[in-house]
């Protein structure tokens, strides 16, 4: 923000933003985990393929956070 207070409204909204995106990221994991761990043990799927879907779900996760990079007020 430097010394222009003119900026606050751009960091109070990107402030709002990015608490919704970390909001988004935590449901996200939080949904993908039990389905893999499920699908691991109840469904036989082979551990590697579970590895990767949680590999998967991470870029998602970062790429959603860095959605935050084009934030415009």
């Amino acid at each position: 923000m430097a010394d222009d207070l003119n900026h606050l409204p751009y960091a109070i909204g990107l402030a709002r933003q990015a608490c919704r995106t970390v909001w988004q990221n935590l449901a996200f994991a939080m949904a993908v985990i039990p389905v893999l761990v499920l699908s691991a043990f109840g469904a036989n799927l082979p551990l590697p393929l579970s590895v990767v879907g949680h590999e998967g779900s991470t870029v998602l996760v970062v790429l959603n956070g860095l959605r935050l990079l084009t934030y415009h007020l």
